[in-house]
């Protein structure tokens, strides 16, 4: 009916329920007069129509208060079964709290205009804080719906450095209702917090769009698949950089606790701190997750995970990380992926990370595991600080992470930083580009996938270590070696050698002095040193070492290796003139030579 209220109309006698009343009917090619009494018309052809806010004395001026009208309006629906409430085009003030419970309802707007504030369509309006405008309980609440309804809020403050949004709480609770409510085409225009379900399986979200300061969504206790689809928050109330940088700092997107099966898919989000934040509560945490198509702009995080054993999948994600108009400058501490957290298990089709300070992927926690078929990572490693593209963080005696490659991973302009961090037990494992097994080579120097290692990829090795070589990390690049004998080949005392590395002995690689393996006695080191001299202490092959314990010392650049008193160790020289000293008396060494030069030995040394 148009958008007038009855009481508008002209002032008539009072009608009996006898009184009779003509109705028009079109019938054929001509119209039909029929009659009804008004009690027919009660029980039959008005029972069954719905309702419209301003029949309960809703004005829509935008300033008094249509919350009790618009809660009358759902009472009167309620007791007659359920059925739609139609709200006109106009600015609907909510200053106190509205509830659906235990009936089915649904509001019914007459669309919008996008933009920063009211313009054609159907809007409500909040200005007042400490209440939730909207409540849907009870399990009769299943199958109501919001449609076609834009949401205004006000922030008086001052759109400075010091700018935070009024904290206005959730537009909408959907609490305990088991099933599923509707949202199909709704705006959020500067709405501090959107949409909040707990206890209610099935939601359904399609085409959300607006600009929320600090939480979108955000779902928990859902334990029957949850659906987001048609996503997109944008500056459409301002771009100002004062607020989306503080969105950038402080606003999730979406954000899922206890959450079974989730689907999300054509999602775009713009300048939040996440646009995915996988989290945890009493309730437990995330599993089964689906994300088909996401796209997230001037975020800190694209994906942050801090529900342990939290698992899912994702189809294509692209993520930039810029501060918001800042010239491409990178948020500080974001990354594309960001799991800060244990256990998780998550697969990724085709992620693309750009502009991210340092890592585009970053892992802390233990025994996590992430399969990515492609990843293309554009401009990380902004500081020049060496950060890789992917930080797997070390998890001491824990399960250690691991990201396994479909492919070999595309790296542009990432400043010369590697692929993984050095110093880590995280492991690293690319697919064969030609679609056969993985190379038994996770990491060396730099190298990754099938390849043919050369004696430039082990510091200080004369020849070249077999290919079948099973070589987690060589010279200290990406963690712990471990060799058998057969896979040195071509040293120079293949006897030295082979005490050194024997099978049965447990041994690291240490570059230099940075890293201080713990040894017992009569374990073998492979100790390969950096370019330039290196000073070998007791804290480099453990303080508390025996005599017997049998060191091989490979020295792969010009310079000299000092060797304190007392340390047992074997020395093998590929390089010409080398020399090896002692710092004082006491030394017990054995110097072998492969034949390419002279190696000198000081007057101390025996």
């Amino acid at each position: 009916m148009p958008d007038v209220r009855i009481s508008d109309l002209p002032a008539a006698a009072a009608a009996a329920d006898g009184d009779i009343a003509p109705l028009v009917q079109s019938s054929g090619g001509g119209l039909v007069t029929r009659r009804a009494t008004l009690a027919q018309l009660r029980s039959a052809v008005l029972a069954d129509r719905g309702a419209h806010v301003r029949d309960y004395g809703a004005v829509g001026d935008g300033s008094t208060d249509d919350a009790p009208a618009i809660q009358a309006a759902i009472n009167d629906l309620k007791a007659k079964g359920g059925g739609t409430l139609s709200f006109g085009p106009r600015v609907y003030r909510i200053a106190s709290p509205i509830t659906v419970s235990d009936a089915t309802i649904r509001l019914q707007g007459a669309g919008f205009t996008e933009g920063p504030g009211p313009g054609q369509g159907t809007w409500l309006r909040i200005t007042t804080t400490g209440f939730t405008p909207f409540t849907f309980t009870g399990v009769y609440t299943r199958g109501s719906a919001v449609r076609d309804i834009a949401i205004q809020q006000r922030h008086a403050a001052a759109l400075d450095a010091n700018w935070v949004p009024t904290d206005y709480d959730f537009v909408f609770r959907v609490q305990d209702c088991l099933g599923g409510v509707d949202f199909d085409n709704v705006f959020f225009c500067n709405v501090n917090r959107g949409i909040y379900a707990s206890n209610s399986g099935r939601l359904d979200i399609r085409r959300l769009r607006g600009q929320l300061l600090r939480t979108g969504v955000e779902i928990d206790q859902c334990y029957d698949i949850p659906r987001i689809h048609n996503l997109h928050f944008w500056t459409f109330w301002t771009s100002h950089d004062n607020v989306v940088r503080w969105s950038q700092a402080y606003a999730d997107a979406m954000v899922f606790r206890r959450c079974d099966g989730v689907f999300i898919d054509q999602a775009f989000a713009l300048g939040y701190r996440s646009m995915f934040r996988f989290g945890a509560s009493a309730s437990g945490i995330t599993t089964k997750f689906y994300i088909g198509q996401a796209y997230t702009d001037f975020c800190q995080y694209g994906l942050l995970v801090e529900g342990n054993g939290t698992d899912g999948q994702i189809a294509n994600l692209t993520h930039q990380g810029e501060i918001f108009n800042a010239n491409g400058a990178p948020i500080p501490g974001g990354t594309g992926i960001f799991v800060n957290a244990s256990n998780t298990r998550i697969q990724a089709g085709n992620l693309r990370i750009d502009a991210v300070e340092s890592s585009a992927i970053s892992v802390t926690g233990s025994n996590n595991r992430l399969d990515i078929f492609s990843l293309r990572c554009v401009r990380y490693n902004h500081r020049g600080n060496g950060a890789p593209a992917i930080q797997l963080n070390d998890s001491g005696a824990a399960t250690p992470n691991a990201v396994h490659l479909g492919a070999q991973p595309l790296l542009e302009y990432g400043n010369g930083g590697p692929l993984l961090n050095p110093g880590t037990n995280g492991q690293l494992v690319v697919g064969s580009s030609g679609g056969g097994a993985p190379a038994p080579v996770t990491s060396v120097a730099g190298k990754l996938g099938d390849v043919a290692l050369q004696s430039t990829d082990i510091e200080g090795f004369a020849a070249a270590v077999t290919a079948a070589a099973p070589v987690r990390s060589v010279a200290g690049r990406t963690g712990a070696v471990t060799l058998a004998v057969a896979d040195v080949a071509g040293a120079a005392s293949s006897t030295a050698v082979a005490a050194a590395v024997s099978a049965a002995a447990p041994r690291r690689t240490v570059t230099g002095t940075a890293d201080t393996p713990t040894l017992a006695d009569n374990d073998g080191l492979i100790l390969c040193t950096a370019a330039g001299a290196a000073t070998i202490t007791a804290n480099d092959l453990g303080a508390t070492l025996g005599r017997p314990a049998t060191y091989a010392v490979m020295q792969g650049s010009a310079g000299q290796v000092t060797i304190a008193a007392g340390t047992g160790v074997t020395l093998v020289s590929d390089k010409s003139p080398a020399s090896f000293t002692t710092a004082r008396r006491g030394a017990i060494l054995s110097v072998i030579c492969d034949g390419s030069g002279t190696v000198f030995v000081a007057g101390n040394t025996r």
